[in-house]
């Protein structure tokens, strides 16, 4: 149960990978795991942790949108050249 983590410590608390942290309030609870991210009434994004101490849910999620856009402007950059080589070579015909 994660609860008998509470007011311990985040290591503590996630060696559980079925535990939360919440460092504003220094609850260990469940993940509630219907729900992609924890709701706000459980603990907010800034004070939220999973997996490991040093990274909050707020973070998380914009460290992940960023290598998320990149990849696709990436994708999309060489998707355009690819069919403006394939436009030159068949006009070149």
């Amino acid at each position: 149960d994660c609860r008998q983590y509470t007011n311990r410590s985040c290591e503590e608390c996630l060696k559980n990978v079925t535990c939360l942290w919440c460092a504003s309030s220094k609850r260990c609870m469940e993940y509630p795991v219907r729900r992609i991210l924890p709701p706000a009434d459980l603990c907010e994004l800034r004070s939220a942790r999973w997996g490991v101490c040093w990274v909050n849910f707020e973070a998380l999620i914009i460290a992940m949108s960023v290598v998320g856009g990149t990849l696709l402007i990436m994708l999309g950059v060489c998707c355009c050249c690819c069919c403006k080589k394939k436009s030159k070579k068949q006009v070149s015909r």
